[in-house]
């Protein structure tokens, strides 16, 4: 974990777990240590239950069912671990689980965060020692998010890429989808409120970043926390798309946020107004249509 992120060491109150794993996320890297995992937590002292998910709102309604145990645990990626908030977020505070993560997804933005191990075998340990934070959640509308909000450009990128592309080229199959639609895609006007003052910009794309890595950009948002209590806002401008292409294959070297093109600040709450209907994307998945209020939402608890 962090240096800046105290750790507050807790011990578990009663030994049910829950497991939910998505078995083609990262590889099917969890289905071949499936059992690994389980013997793990059940020498951790859990009662371990095991659900296999079929489909991305079957997490969230699982995930809506579990005030019967004190530890939910999701094998995926963002997406993955952004179905189970959102149905957990339905549960009352009292009765809702803490989170455990084991990172087999694609770019894994959240367990990086939390720099969680790479190895399952050692993210189950993580979970068994039961060392525990509070961090943050934005909520755009009536949905939560962990990492990112965003809107515009490259936005419907993730839901789009065929799982078994993204499980072959990783993060790579996000930016060569990414590259494929910028020529023609439409810049959009955005009217947002922030601190009682109106501006308005036409934009390509527009994020509001909770967590430090996004797609697995780290040097998009260096200062960023998961709790601090705030979300860092990436306006980038409409300057024609050889100018954005430049830009994005920039960062996607390795590159930092510096640029004319872009407006950045940092906030608790923003509302967004748009020209047309523009749909918005919450940690690779599907979010709302515009208008947006962006805003922090409730803590949730994670093992890290």
């Amino acid at each position: 974990m962090a240096s800046e992120s105290p750790k507050e060491i807790c011990e578990v109150n009663g030994k049910k777990l829950r497991l939910i794993y998505n078995p083609y996320a990262g590889r099917r890297r969890l289905v071949n240590e499936l059992d690994t995992a389980i013997r793990i937590f059940q020498e951790g002292g859990y009662e371990v239950s095991v659900h296999r998910t079929k489909s991305p709102m079957d997490i969230e309604y699982v995930a809506s069912q579990s005030m019967d145990v004190e530890c939910l645990v999701v094998a995926g990626g963002d997406g993955s671990i952004h179905q189970a908030v959102n149905g957990l977020m339905k549960i009352p505070p009292q009765q809702r689980p803490i989170v455990g993560i084991l990172p087999v997804g694609t770019a894994n933005d959240l367990a990086c965060g939390l720099r969680l191990p790479k190895r399952i075998s050692n993210a189950c340990e993580v979970i068994v020692q039961g060392s525990t934070l509070d961090i943050d959640l934005g909520q755009a509308n009536d949905r939560y998010f962990i990492n990112v909000f965003s809107a515009g450009l490259l936005t419907d990128v993730s839901p789009k890429v065929d799982v078994r592309i993204k499980n072959r080229l990783g993060q790579l199959a996000y930016y060569l989808k990414g590259i494929e639609t910028l020529p023609t895609y439409r810049p959009f006007m955005v009217e947002y409120e922030l601190d009682g003052e109106s501006s308005s910009v036409e934009a390509m794309l527009l994020l509001a970043v909770n967590g430090i890595s996004v797609g697995g950009f780290k040097q998009l948002v260096p200062k960023a926390s998961l709790i601090d209590g705030k979300l860092d806002v990436i306006i980038v401008r409409d300057s024609g798309w050889p100018d954005t292409m430049r830009m994005l294959l920039h960062l996607v070297g390795g590159g930092k946020v510096g640029s004319d093109q872009i407006i950045q600040f940092q906030t608790s709450s923003l509302k967004v107004i748009t020209e047309r209907s523009v749909f918005s994307d919450l940690d690779g998945e599907w979010g709302p249509d515009s208008p947006w209020e962006i805003k922090m939402g409730p803590k949730l608890t994670v093992l890290c």
